[in-house]
């Protein structure tokens, strides 16, 4: 199923307020020509570069949430649809100074609008049909702190450019500027679930048998006093056991037999001592003479005892059972889905905002009759509230608006049971529902009254689920 409107959806999962992107539609676009007298407020296309037409486009900040601070504004987009292109070139985008206010329908190219601070620089315009987009992070900063400073935005060619963007009076391609807003997330995270129970560790396996110990060689004669004797031949290392077979897995096997200790080697004879050395004479200063030093005799060779064989090692124990799995977290807060889209009762297959890239404007599968604000709901959860904006620029009468629902996208809609009755520049909000969907239902909008019968007549909506 093709999706005719294009969302914003604002993920409230890890934040109070914050956290979502929201897209505005402008609250007034123009253009004038500097000198000229007249005012062009209510053309469907924002003409740039023509004998120096400069355009316009104001946004209304008022609908972003209270309280919102310049640091809580991660990223601005500006976007603009460029409808014709006369003569390809580029242009500038720039702030409207603080000021020198405007209004759409009294603009003249001699109400002395001047520019403010620069947004973007020689940006291209070549293709017709397309979508332009630009930073405006720092201008939408400084226009949530400073509110009054807010007078839009200035598009002016520079030498030779010749285009036109799409208006919101433009019924046709229904492409007006949109201003895309992303809120920092800084809500909790949602509590981590326990851990599981460890198994318990499998008995260690018994010990195999140790060998005997090897019998000890003799030890060496010792020397005469004096001289060193040589080292004793080292005795041969007794032979390794053969490695013992794997225990059974479970309890620890008892401690092998120690082998017996080899016999000790006898005890070499001693040397004699050698003879003490004469005293020296006492000198005039009565110094001591040197005292004789006897020679030690060398040491007898130690005897090397065999080595005894290793005994068998036990086979290690079975693994413990795996723990229990612990419980999972609790799941984060509610998400706010956020749709912004055009209403023309005398004509409702041409003016959903926006339309696909294509420019198909059909309606397609069983949503023919409730093809407004088309949604594939990416959870699963419960709808408690529905919210309806209509802003004051839009015409008409109180339009009623009916919430649908496609199991799995697909089947007949059927309604479930929020409606909600709009007037003109009035926000209506429909609380304590419990509409039960899942992750891949198809909601959509069925909407009637407004100016029926008049294919001129535009209403604007912005709406609202709340899931929790």
């Amino acid at each position: 199923m093709k999706t005719m409107t294009r969302f914003a959806i604002a993920a409230l999962a890890l934040a109070p307020i914050a956290g979502f992107a929201q897209t505005l539609a402008p609250s007034q676009d123009a253009y004038y020509v500097t000198g000229n007298a007249s005012n062009f407020g209510s053309a469907t296309a924002v003409t740039v570069g023509s004998l120096g037409s400069i355009g316009l486009v104001q946004f209304d900040l008022t609908q972003l949430p209270a309280g919102l601070t310049a640091a809580q504004i991660q990223k601005a987009t500006l976007t603009l649809f460029l409808d014709h292109v006369n003569a390809p070139g580029t242009i500038n985008i720039d702030t409207v100074s603080a000021s020198t206010p405007w209004g759409e329908l009294t603009v003249t190219g001699n109400s002395g609008i001047s520019v403010g601070s620069a947004v973007a620089t020689a940006v291209p315009v070549a293709t017709a049909n397309t979508f332009i987009s630009m930073d405006a992070t720092s201008a939408v900063q400084g226009w949530i702190t400073t509110p009054g400073s807010n007078n839009g935005f200035m598009i002016q060619a520079n030498t030779g450019a010749n285009v036109q963007f799409d208006s919101k009076e433009n019924t046709t391609t229904s492409h007006p500027a949109t201003l895309t807003i992303v809120l920092v997330s800084v809500g909790p995270t949602g509590a981590t679930g326990s851990n599981g129970t460890s198994g318990i560790n499998g008995a260690t396996g018994p010990t195999g048998v140790a060998g005997p110990t090897g019998v000890s060689g003799p030890t060496g004669v010792a020397g005469p006093t004096g001289v060193s004797g040589p080292t004793g031949v080292a005795g041969p290392t007794g032979v390794s056991g053969p490695t013992g077979v794997a225990g059974p897995t479970g309890v620890s096997g008892p401690t092998g037999v120690a082998g017996p200790t080899g016999v000790s080697g006898p005890t070499g004879v001693a040397g004699p001592t050698g003879a003490v050395g004469s005293t020296g004479a006492t000198g005039s200063n009565g110094a001591t003479g040197p005292t004789g030093v006897g020679l030690t005799g060398a040491t007898g060779p130690t005897g090397v005892g065999l080595t005894g064989a290793t005994g068998p090692t036990g086979s290690a124990g079975t693994a413990g059972s795996q723990g229990a799995q612990g419980a999972t977290g609790a799941g984060g807060p509610a998400q706010v889905i956020v749709g912004y889209f055009f209403y023309q009762p005398g004509n409702p297959t041409s003016t959903f905002f926006p339309i696909n890239s294509s420019g198909d404007t059909t309606i397609d599968g069983d949503f023919t009759d409730y093809g407004h604000m088309q949604v594939v709901m990416p959870i699963a959860c419960t709808i408690d509230i529905v919210r309806v904006f209509q802003p004051s620029v839009s015409t008409g009468s109180t339009v009623t608006v009916t919430l649908f629902k496609a199991a799995g996208g697909t089947g007949t809609p059927t309604t479930t049971g929020i409606t909600l009755n709009v007037a003109n520049n009035a926000n209506v909000q429909s609380t304590g529902n419990s509409v039960t969907v899942a992750a891949g239902d198809t909601l959509a909008y069925q909407l009637s009254g407004g100016n029926t019968g008049n294919s001129s007549g535009i209403v604007s909506l912005t709406t609202a689920l709340h899931c929790k």
